[in-house]
């Protein structure tokens, strides 16, 4: 059951007969699904509104089409291993959302041009919490654009960086974020690991 999004009008978004897929894998659960805007720090997110009791996936607009749907599948991912387990007792990108994430990357592999399946299926065997952490399917399906760009994760403790306009020093690994002192405000933020960033 998908709110808040026209299934049409997200094919457009989706390689050819990706949305099969969406269907499929959202059948029975009740899912905001939102298409947003360019985001810096992330390129999609899961989150579960306990408020409605609701599931609720994001990706960003500006991805190319295979980008968008392995985004999409790694947020699924996520979706579904929120349902079947406990995940108060599990890690966010462990053993079990890497088990799912692998089967939903396996079962959707001929969606993808047959240049990139083998780094998809590489990928299905050994996932990763995030792109950048692959770099074959990182440059292919996300930096077509710029392929010189580069990730908070890639850079070392204390290095300073931009996001847009604004100014930050890496500190301290926090799970999947880093903990960031923004250098005008004094102010410390949680960024995640694979905003694309730009190293000063």
């Amino acid at each position: 059951m998908l709110h808040n999004v026209n299934l049409e009008h997200l094919t457009s978004y989706l390689p050819h007969n990706a949305d099969l897929y969406v269907k499929k894998w959202l059948e029975n659960h009740f899912i905001t699904l939102k298409i947003t805007r360019r985001r810096e720090t992330k390129l999609g997110d899961y989150r579960k509104l306990v408020e409605n009791n609701r599931h609720q996936i994001t990706v960003n607009g500006d991805l190319n089409q295979y980008a968008f749907f392995f985004v999409f599948t790694h947020e699924v991912a996520h979706l579904k291993t929120f349902v079947q387990f406990d995940s108060r007792k599990i890690n966010p990108h462990g053993k079990e959302w890497k088990t799912i994430f692998g089967h939903l990357l396996l079962e959707s592999l001929h969606i993808y041009p047959e240049e990139l399946q083998p780094y998809i299926l590489h990928h299905a065997k050994h996932p990763k919490a995030s792109l950048g952490a692959d770099i074959n399917i990182s440059k292919y399906i996300i930096d077509d654009k710029n392929p010189a760009q580069i990730y908070l994760e890639d850079l070392e403790d204390g290095t300073i960086f931009s996001i847009g306009k604004r100014i930050f020093k890496k500190e301290s690994k926090r799970k999947l974020r880093y903990l960031c002192l923004e250098l005008k405000t004094k102010k410390k933020y949680l960024i995640n690991a694979t905003a694309t960033v730009n190293k000063l």
